[in-house]
C-alpha cells in the first residue's frame, strides 16, 4: 500500500499479522464484532490501554475502503507516527484509539441506518450539508463533531427533517 510520502505499509501490517500482545484489539479477524459487543466500560478500558495500531489499516481498508493516509487525514491523526506503530506492531495511544473507536461506533450505527456496510462507509466519506460540508469522518476528530454525526444518524432513524 503506497503512502503519500512514497512509503509503503508492509504486507504483514495490511493483513493484520502484526502481533501486539495477547489482547491488542485489531489483530484478530473478529475484533470489530467483539469490540461492538463489549460492555461500555470494557470498551473504555480497551481504548485507554491502546488498540493494536494495525487496526487503523484494517478499519481503513476492510471497513471504509479508504487508504490509510486518507483515513488518518480525516480523523486528524499523524500518518508517519501511526505508520511507525503499525510497522513495529505497537499500540495506539488512548487518544488515537478513541478516534478509531469513534469511527467504529459511527460505522456500526450508520450500517444499522442504511442496512449496508458499503452504503454506511460511502455515507461517512461524502460531504454532508448538515455538517457544514464536512464528511462525517472528518467530524469525528472531536467530541462535538462525533456527537453531531450521531445526532444526524438518529434523525434519519426517527425521520426528523432538517
Amino acid at each position: 500500500m503506497q503512502s503519500q510520502a512514497g512509503r509503503t505499509v508492509s504486507k504483514r501490517a495490511r493483513r493484520g499479522k502484526v502481533g501486539v500482545g495477547s489482547n491488542g484489539l485489531g489483530t484478530r479477524p473478529y475484533d470489530f464484532e467483539i469490540f461492538a459487543r463489549m460492555d461500555p466500560l470494557e470498551q473504555r478500558r480497551t481504548i485507554r490501554e491502546g488498540m493494536g495500531a494495525v487496526i487503523v489499516v484494517r478499519v481503513s481498508t476492510e471497513l471504509l475502503h479508504l487508504t490509510v493516509p486518507k483515513l488518518l487525514e480525516y480523523i486528524g491523526l499523524p500518518y508517519r507516527a501511526i505508520l511507525r506503530k503499525v510497522e513495529r506492531g505497537g499500540r495506539l495511544s488512548a487518544d488515537e484509539s478513541d478516534r478509531i473507536a469513534r469511527v467504529l461506533f459511527v460505522l456500526k450505527q450508520a450500517t444499522e441506518v442504511f442496512e449496508s456496510p458499503d452504503l454506511a462507509a460511502e455515507w461517512m466519506s461524502r460531504d454532508n450539508a448538515m455538517l457544514g460540508g464536512l464528511k462525517p469522518l472528518e467530524a469525528l476528530d472531536s467530541q462535538p463533531g462525533y456527537d453531531r454525526v450521531r445526532m444526524l444518524l438518529l434523525r434519519v432513524i426517527y425521520g426528523v427533517v432538517a
